[in-house]
């Protein structure tokens, strides 16, 4: 009623988020993790848009998949991270979504992706 969901609501910002934006925040996040020695890219893909309410839903995002050796041991240790980050894998990459992560978040999601891909890059090299 008052006409604050957009800037006030998670979610209401999360789905209101138009491509260019979400293709640019991907973009950015590529570059910041290449600057962590993170190999990643940007590749389009669909955010499910909720459960109960509307099933099935999905919008159009662009999604930083991960190259990385083992997509569910980063996946693991991101999970298990402290915030936990969650993400999907698809055809055999890890990939993030900037549709479910608020701006006010990509800095920790940035390092502790950077951190949980040299972990597991260690404990395979050992």
């Amino acid at each position: 009623l008052l006409g604050e969901a957009l800037e006030k609501v998670p979610v209401w910002r999360m789905i209101s988020a138009s491509e260019e934006q979400l293709r640019e925040r991907a973009e950015d996040w590529v570059r910041r993790l290449h600057g962590l020695g993170v190999t990643a890219q940007v590749v389009p893909g669909r955010s499910a848009v909720g459960g109960g309410s509307l099933p099935g839903e999905t919008l159009s995002t662009h999604l930083v998949a991960l190259d990385c050796n083992s997509p569910d041991a980063v996946a693991t240790l991101l999970r298990a991270g402290e915030p936990p980050v969650i993400t999907r894998i698809e055809g055999d990459r890890l990939v993030l979504d900037p549709r479910t992560v608020l701006p006010e978040q990509e800095t920790v999601l940035i390092q502790m992706v950077a951190h949980a891909t040299g972990q597991a890059l260690a404990r395979s090299a050992s």
